[in-house]
């Protein structure tokens, strides 16, 4: 049995706990009873004694309730003995009026944004010099390395190469005086076969060298032209790209073998003190240099009776007998002057 009670469930059906309960009849109590007075109330047959002392239905099956239900029976094809049978109930079920689905709720109205915060418009900073030379950061220029001979130790050794690998290294000590120290050293270091990298005597070479100076120099005036232009401040300057450098045979036989070409670039620390012409500016420079000690093609030497070309230089490499290397150096200076 069950009833769509509007009063204790908001017109949802609700179930008996057991259908083959026995029928409500006078004298009985319990929340059964309780129901079925809320049906009989909402199909309009009134039980103001039983609803008196709560002012809701008192769940006791009395007089007034047995009335009632005989009343609802009476104007109903059914037995009126005021007994709430299953027929009884079914039927007032079915006329107990189904209330409506409730309407969801409406979702909450959003808050409001928080007013907005006035937007105080940054104050333009220092005015930076515009160059395609340099930036500021520390970060080295990217430099790539021509190929050289190629992978080493990627050809199977020749007896051939070993004999001339052999007469080389004997040859070198008295090389000294036909190509000069710093060429054997470097030679040396790429006959040792271990791929160290070497630290070359740049200052040695700027000084021996006519163009490497020329080309210090004017590194050096590059990097002051742009750090004059810079705002008061302390500033890491460092050139965007290297610049390459060559020394040539006929300038200096040593360098022209130790190195050859060669790549350099500018980096440092400045500080700008006042604006203005005549205004103060100091500058922690590093000079520095790079090369790959590798062999291409274009040089050839004789030392004691023996020729040393680029192909047979390469072929030591490849072979596995000597190995490439990187050659670093650097300059430092302090300068200061006045901008002009």
């Amino acid at each position: 049995m069950a009833l769509k009670s509007a009063a204790f469930r908001g017109n949802q059906r609700l179930e008996r706990a057991a259908l083959n309960n026995p029928p409500l009849a006078q004298g009985e109590k319990g929340h059964g009873v309780a129901l079925l007075q809320a049906a009989l109330i909402t199909l309009k047959f009134h039980l103001p004694v039983s609803t008196r002392k709560h002012g809701a239905p008192d769940g006791i099956f009395g007089p007034e309730t047995k009335n009632a239900v005989m009343a609802f029976q009476a104007s109903q094809p059914l037995t009126a003995d005021g007994i709430a049978g299953k027929n009884t109930i079914t039927l007032l079920d079915f006329l107990l009026p189904v209330a409506p689905a409730p309407k969801p709720p409406k979702p909450p109205k959003p808050a409001p944004p928080p007013p907005a915060k006035p937007v105080t418009p940054p104050s333009p900073g220092p005015v930076m010099p515009i160059s395609s030379d340099f930036k500021i950061g520390a970060d080295d220029p990217k430099i790539t390395p021509d190929a050289g001979a190629g992978p080493w130790n990627s050809k199977p050794k020749q007896v051939l190469t070993a004999a001339k690998y052999v007469a080389i290294m004997d040859a070198l000590y008295p090389a000294y005086v036909v190509i000069g120290d710093d060429a054997v050293k470097h030679m040396l270091n790429y006959l040792d076969n271990t791929g160290a990298p070497l630290t070359i005597d740049l200052e040695g070479m700027i000084a021996e060298v006519p163009t490497a100076k020329v080309r210090f120099d004017t590194e050096v005036e590059r990097i002051k032209n742009y750090v004059q232009q810079l705002p008061p401040g302390t500033f890491d300057v460092t050139s965007t790209h290297a610049w390459n450098g060559y020394n040539h045979k006929r300038e200096n036989r040593n360098w022209f073998f130790a190195v050859g070409g060669y790549s350099v670039w500018t980096k440092g620390r400045a500080t700008i003190t006042g604006t203005g012409p005549g205004h103060d500016c100091r500058l922690e420079l590093e000079y520095k240099f790079y090369d790959r000690y590798n062999w291409d093609s274009g040089k050839s030497v004789h030392i004691d009776g023996i020729e040393i070309t680029d192909e047979t230089m390469g072929e030591f490499h490849r072979e596995g007998m000597a190995r490439e290397y990187d050659m670093n150096g650097s300059i430092r200076r302090t300068l200061q002057w006045k901008a002009p």
